[in-house]
Formats: C-alpha cells, structure tokens, sequence
C-alpha cells in the first residue's frame, strides 16, 4: 500500500523550488519542506479519521440511550394503563359488592348509597363539608 502520493510530493517541490527561491534556494529545501507538508498532511488526515469514528461511536451510544429512553417511556404508559384498568375493575368489582348488598336489603343501590353516608354522618350537618 502506497503511503505518500510520490508525483503530489516532487510537484509540491518543484513549484516551492521555482516559485520561492528566496525562501528554498535549493531544490534539496524544498524538496524536505514538501516531505513535511505531505507527513504533516497525512498526520492530520489520520487525527480526523480518528475523531469521525469517536464521533460515529459518540452517536452510536446517542441513539441507543434514545431508543432505550423511548422503550422504557413506552413501558411506563403502558404500565400506567394496566394500572389505570385493574383500579376501574376494582372500582367496578366494589359496586357490583355494593349493588348486590342493596338487593339483599331490598333497596336501590342509590338509597344503599346514602344509609352508608348517613351512618357515617355526611349529609345530615355532622360533617365539616357540609
């Protein structure tokens, strides 16, 4: 594998040799300076290949924290409905007790309703809220 474009380098020099001669008055000079810039080139192409693949695992571990954050978001709602469901049928099962309780007596489930409040003393004045 090819490390250094050789032709790149010797047109680098040869345009720094003519074109700079106060700064490279030899061609051996710019020859060296063209060397640095193509290692230095390379140096710094290998450093941002580096830091896209820091940058690509950086989002890699974004995503997984999103999809794990949506995931557990969706298992909470969906805990949150279970619970929402079994109160209802608890409630539902507690007015079935409460209506069955009422027939036995041989009253409307409303009239049940308000003997329970009354013994407890809501409705007849006793009570703070009233």
């Amino acid at each position: 594998m090819k490390r250094y474009d050789l032709s790149k380098i010797m047109k680098k020099a040869w345009a720094l040799f003519t074109n700079a001669r106060a700064k490279y008055p030899t061609f051996a000079d710019a020859l060296r300076k063209s060397w640095k810039t193509a290692k230095w080139e390379k140096s710094i192409a290998e450093k941002c290949k580096a830091i896209e693949e820091e940058e690509k695992v950086h989002e890699e571990k974004a995503r997984e924290k999103r999809e794990q954050a949506a995931i557990s978001s969706v298992l909470f709602r969906a805990q949150i409905e279970a619970d929402r469901i079994r109160r209802e049928a608890e409630a539902k099962a507690e007015r079935m007790k409460a209506e069955i309780a009422a027939r036995k007596e041989g009253i409307s489930y409303n009239e049940y309703q308000d003997r329970i409040s009354r013994a407890m003393g809501y409705g007849c004045g006793l009570y703070c809220g009233d």
